[in-house]
């Protein structure tokens, strides 16, 4: 296993936003990293989805697109992270 599946299988999104500083509620509801949200749109737990504007993904996509790396360079930062 690459260390890409083993995040993949091992990292929930909820892990990454908190290790990231994003605070997520007990219910894991958050405030979007992608568009101008107030309110909590973004559900975390195993993947996230954001019902404002329809992001989704796993850990990695959501590393991928909070710091605009690839999936590789990403999986690796988490892997190395936690």
């Amino acid at each position: 296993m690459n260390v890409f599946e083993a995040v993949k299988q091992n990292v929930t999104t909820r892990q990454a936003a908190e290790l990231y500083g994003i605070p997520v509620s007990r219910n894991g509801m958050a405030v979007c990293t992608f568009h101008n949200d107030k309110n909590p749109s973004m559900k975390m737990d195993r993947r996230f989805n954001c019902f404002g504007c329809t992001a989704e993904g796993n850990a990695v996509d959501f590393v991928t697109s909070l710091f605009q790396l690839t999936s590789k360079d990403d999986a690796n930062k988490l892997a190395d992270e936690l």
